[in-house]
């Protein structure tokens, strides 16, 4: 029973309150599981970017230098929808919040309801066209003080 605690050793007060709080909060709670997680687990933590990973690397790791060819940060779910993966996170979340959480509901909303949404624009409403209606192209309706111009042209 001595021998399992002593083979876990702490973190201790090497790093700073804020870096230790991250590892714990991704599950890391002893040198061990640092040492398991090093390079890649811990690039990807969320959170944790290139200077703090460079201070582990400093306190648990020295002379080591990990350089990754691309740091990619982590991917937000949405809990509760079945659009994630197919549209940017932050889409998936205003619609969402809208109520619409399944491909089939989306599909359902036409172009002119959707761009009520708050917080669902233009931009966004091409990025579900290209997603889940290739080829069609809502267009916009022109705006009161535009079609005034060009009656006036």
């Amino acid at each position: 029973m001595q021998d399992d605690q002593q083979s876990e050793t702490p973190l201790g007060d090497v790093l700073q309150p804020r870096v230790k709080r991250i590892l714990e909060r991704n599950g890391i709670h002893t040198v061990e599981a640092l040492r398991s997680a090093y390079p890649h687990q811990l690039v990807k933590m969320w959170g944790l970017g290139m200077y703090r990973f460079r201070q582990i690397e400093r306190a648990f790791f020295p002379g080591k230098l990990f350089t990754p060819a691309r740091v990619y940060s982590p991917v937000r779910h949405i809990h509760g929808s079945s659009l994630n993966g197919s549209l940017d996170p932050s889409t998936v979340k205003v619609l969402f919040d809208a109520g619409i959480t399944t491909p089939e509901e989306l599909k359902a909303v036409g172009p002119a309801e959707l761009l009520k949404i708050k917080g669902l624009g233009v931009n966004r409403l091409r990025e579900i066209e290209r997603a889940f209606f290739p080829g069609q192209h809502y267009e916009l309706p022109r705006v009161r003080k535009q079609a005034a111009v060009d009656d006036a042209a």
